[in-house]
């Protein structure tokens, strides 16, 4: 298989936001007599959108309480200092080098999106993008990864995803597309199992190796991917 496009999460696959994500969760648990559990948080929260997380976990937040519960989730994200995922900036800006067509799909909204990519100063890498405003089916469904590949004009087989949680990896796996997972060794065989075809800690080791008629992408030692070239 030749790749053509490559889509990233953005959560934990670009921008390192686990512990942020469980500090604004854990509060509201706190409030609201919850106890998150091991399973809520692979399940219901790290990759999925907002509301996803409220109908499992909060039912007794009430619709009236929404809007409030949302300008407090938006500007909790807006003041946040954001930190790469190791390598992430480097490697998308040699895949823009390239001309690889390149889109991030996020269960976040487009508010945050653009701040990530605005303090990370990647605002100007991706060709496309596609946020929890553009579906009506968040992560694990496809539509997504389905939606973002139809935007670079191409095929979910020709398109690698970068993901790190399991509704992601579910989502990218559902959609066709060949799924890299992003997270330390200990889930790697979750993942796995998952569907992801390789895992990578992070972009560390990642680098782009152009040949006369095509590009070979080396993410880690022993993964190397070929991949369609444009420049």
């Amino acid at each position: 298989m030749i790749y053509e496009a490559i889509l990233f999460d953005m959560d934990g696959v670009i921008t390192d936001t686990e512990q942020s994500v469980m500090d604004f969760w854990q509060r509201l648990a706190a409030r609201h007599g919850v106890t998150i559990t091991e399973k809520d948080w692979i399940q219901h929260i790290f990759g999925v959108p907002v509301l996803t997380t409220l109908d499992a976990l909060f039912p007794m937040i009430t619709a009236d309480e929404l809007p409030a519960l949302f300008e407090e989730l938006e500007t909790y994200e807006l003041n946040l200092a954001y930190t790469e995922m190791r390598g992430a900036r480097a490697f998308l800006r040699a895949l823009q080098a390239h001309g690889v067509p390149t889109a991030v799909v996020t269960s976040g909204d487009r508010w945050k999106l653009n701040a990530v990519t605005g303090q990370l100063g990647i605002d100007d890498v991706f060709t496309a993008s596609v946020t929890v405003n553009d579906i009506t089916r968040g992560k694990p469904h496809p539509d997504g990864y389905l939606l973002g590949a139809k935007k670079l004009g191409k095929a979910p087989e020709r398109c690698l995803v970068f993901e790190d949680s399991l509704p992601g990896v579910q989502a990218a796996v559902a959609s066709g597309a060949t799924c890299i997972g992003v997270r330390a060794p200990e889930y790697a065989p979750t993942l796995l199992d998952l569907g992801a075809a390789h895992v990578i800690r992070d972009f560390a080791d990642a680098a782009i190796h152009a040949q006369s008629e095509a590009l070979t992408l080396e993410l880690a030692p022993g993964v190397r991917l070929p991949f369609a070239r444009r420049d």
